[in-house]
């Protein structure tokens, strides 16, 4: 398969690397030399076969390939998956299949938080559990995507579709995060308390609309005190703290992933206002978000010309 989106009535014969498939069969999967593929498995199970071995997925998990892989279907039960075919320069144009897999990306990724394709890369593993809570936000995040790329509403077409899949990326790389223990995922916390665990879990479901403590408090099945205590102890940071955190995360992958305009970015991270943001921002980060976009554009530009150059 050879992924493409072309553009129409905004960016007209634009061409970006990506397609979503609802409903996936995963039949005659060709993604050799061509994209990566994201499954993302919400019931049934599937087996693929993969070189001389093979392996079985049982939903909700994610299955994860990059171009080098040749899997082939083997059998299936009460599948019902979507899929996301892409190219990593999807994300930038600058992550070509040779790049992303030279031996400098691991300290590029760690440099810019671009632990994003990890997973694909990743050849100890190809499935990755996904959490039952977390079904209903993916459906409906894959859904945007797909309706995004299809209605092209705007100008902005394809950033918002980039803004979707990174947030859909975000699921993949917490689950990633967990099981890689020793494995550096930029910012991401190790949880292995399974209150806190809850906690953060819906936190990170819901960090677009209000959260109140007494929401947290509700989620993780533990009492105020508690709960606020294992998050200090933890995470070094209260429970609304860390929903503020969680935000400003995915603000900084927008900023840094897309050209949404930040009043968009503002909204789509839970904040009330473009004032609010770019206060809290300042605030956390120590510069404005404009700026930091603008920072980290040409600092990830200038990594890549120095991993072309080595």
């Amino acid at each position: 398969m050879k992924p493409q989106t072309f553009g129409r009535n905004y960016n007209a014969g634009k061409i970006v690397p990506i397609q979503c498939v609802k409903d996936d069969p995963l039949k005659d999967l060709d993604i050799k030399d061509s994209c990566f593929l994201w499954s993302i498995i919400y019931e049934g199970t599937v087996k693929f076969q993969v070189g001389d071995s093979s392996f079985e997925a049982m939903g909700p998990c994610f299955v994860c390939f990059d171009e080098s892989e040749s899997p082939r279907l083997l059998k299936k039960r009460g599948l019902k998956c979507d899929s996301v075919y892409f190219k990593p320069t999807f994300l930038n144009i600058n992550m070509t299949f040779s790049r992303v897999h030279s031996g400098n990306y691991e300290q590029l990724a760690l440099t810019h938080d671009m632990f994003l394709l990890k997973p694909f890369t990743d050849k100890n593993r190809y499935v990755f559990p996904a959490f039952d809570n977390n079904v209903e936000n993916l459906r409906r995040l894959f859904s945007m995507l797909k309706n995004e790329l299809k209605e092209q509403s705007d100008w902005y077409w394809s950033c918002r579709s980039r803004s979707y899949f990174i947030e859909l990326m975000l699921f993949l790389e917490r689950t990633y995060g967990l099981i890689e223990q020793n494995d550096p995922i930029g910012n991401a916390k190790k949880i292995l308390n399974p209150h806190l665990k809850k906690a953060v879990i819906y936190i990170e479901n819901n960090y677009r609309d209000i959260v109140t403590l007494a929401d947290v408090v509700k989620a993780a099945s533990l009492s105020h005190s508690s709960l606020t205590q294992l998050f200090k102890n933890e995470l070094e940071m209260t429970p609304i703290e860390y929903v503020w955190y969680h935000r400003l995360a995915v603000a900084k992958k927008f900023l840094e992933f897309t050209d949404l305009p930040i009043k968009e970015i503002a909204s789509k991270c839970g904040f009330k206002t473009t004032q609010h943001f770019s206060r809290k921002f300042e605030e956390k980060i120590g510069t404005n978000p404009s700026i930091f976009r603008a920072n980290m554009v040409a600092r990830r530009k200038q990594s890549f010309n120095n991993i072309e150059n080595t």
